[in-house]
């Protein structure tokens, strides 16, 4: 059974649909004891936190690697061209980076076991990243020798941690975060609040020091900071390009309202909130009448006009927030956030009568009309598979009661 409102159905044509499925196939993991694969997979612009966190713990932890074992095993070559003097700065900067290493391997173990396999997105966590990767690459770089080049390399890492993050705001904590931790190094040191043994300007005596730290600091941030600033500049463009295409696949060229793909997982999202609040909401199925007929007498091209023309006249019969996504070739549907069936009874009249007044250029006598069909939460159901059927079944019956207006199915 369904209720109708009726209105004056123009002679007109007989439509035909099309509808297709989206797959969204995900990696398999490369390591199953771990529970997935050892690094986060897909664009790098749509991991969250916790991934971002993976990556700079791996990244830090392989440094860390690389660093311990060259001192373990090798008395820091190629750091160092030849065995150091300072026996003691050789074994603390061994210890320290082992020490590093074996934090690193601990943290990212605890990351996959606590937030990986829970799902949870993480920002708390990657800000705790951010800060122990700063804190345990700055000890390193201070018992390599805090004004060597080899510590200045070292902390360009903070750049290619800011290429990791791919965030304005953490590629910034980062590079803020190196610049303070190296200069209150540099102050401590000078101070005498820590002990200046570098391994590797062992010979500049103590009234040298302050001269050729001065000298490093400024060729330093004369060389991060024009970088920092190209890497800011790169993750902008970047941003801008994945953002058009993350926009093409979202809109539908023709049109410009979402892709089916997209606009289902928008009213996924949009019922789960609803459910979550107590609130209404509501979908409306739309599609043109007889659009074959009118593809067959005036062509395509003016079929894609009459397709632009209905996008433009439902936006402007509904709400700012109203979403509105393309279902098929000529089939529409709307999303009513808020909206219980009452009020949704009403947008679809006005979508109904929108289209109905619609001036196709080109076409002075071309009439256009639609049959909508209207289902809402939780009168219809619970999932956005049963209010979609409601609605679809709710247009159908509109359509097979004259066309040119809207139903409901009855509750």
């Amino acid at each position: 059974m369904a209720v109708s409102l009726q209105s004056e159905p123009p002679p007109g044509p007989s439509s035909s649909n099309a509808r297709g499925t989206r797959a969204h196939p995900r990696a398999s993991g490369l390591l199953s004891a771990l529970g997935g694969p050892l690094l986060p997979t897909g664009s790098p612009f749509a991991w969250n936190a916790c991934d971002r966190s993976l990556y700079v713990q791996f990244l830090t932890g392989l440094l860390m690697l690389i660093v311990a074992f060259s001192f373990a095993v090798f008395d820091g070559w190629p750091f160092l061209l030849q065995p150091p003097d300072d026996a003691a700065a050789l074994r603390t900067t061994t210890i320290l980076a082992m020490a590093a290493l074996l934090f690193w391997l601990g943290f990212y173990a605890w990351t996959r076991r606590f937030y990986v396999r829970r799902g949870t997105k993480g920002s708390r966590l990657l800000f705790a990243t951010i800060a122990a990767h700063i804190v345990t690459g700055t000890a390193v770089c201070y018992a390599l020798g805090p004004y060597t080049a080899v510590s200045g390399l070292i902390t360009v890492a903070a750049l290619l941690l800011g290429m990791v993050l791919l965030e304005r705001r953490w590629l910034w904590m980062a590079v803020g975060g190196w610049l303070l931790s190296m200069s209150a190094v540099h102050v401590a040191s000078k101070a005498g609040l820590l002990p200046f043994f570098s391994l590797f300007e062992v010979s500049f005596e103590q009234s040298d020091i302050a001269k050729f730290a001065v000298e490093r600091a400024v060729a330093a941030a004369l060389i991060y900071i024009p970088l920092a600033l190209v890497m800011d500049h790169l993750i902008i463009v970047w941003r801008q390009d994945e953002q058009s295409l993350s926009e093409a696949a979202q809109t539908d060229s023709l049109t410009g309202v979402y892709t089916r793909g997209f606009a289902m997982g928008v009213m996924e999202r949009a019922l789960r909130k609803a459910v979550r609040d107590g609130a209404p909401l509501a979908v409306l199925m739309l599609d043109l009448d007889h659009f074959k007929r009118i593809n067959d007498a005036h062509g395509h091209a003016r079929g894609d006009l009459v397709l632009q023309q209905t996008t433009r006249a439902m936006r402007s019969a509904l709400r700012a927030g109203d979403i509105v996504g393309r279902f098929g070739g000529e089939e529409f549907v709307v999303l009513l956030p808020g909206a219980d069936l009452e009020q949704a009874m009403g947008a679809a009249e006005r979508c109904r009568a929108a289209v109905q007044k619609m001036k196709i250029p080109g076409a002075r006598y071309l009439s256009v009309t639609a049959s909508v069909g209207v289902a809402a939460f939780p009168e219809h159901g619970d999932s956005i598979d049963t209010l979609l059927r409601a609605s679809d079944a709710a247009m159908y019956g509109a359509k097979a009661n004259g066309r040119n207006r809207i139903e409901t199915l009855a509750v």
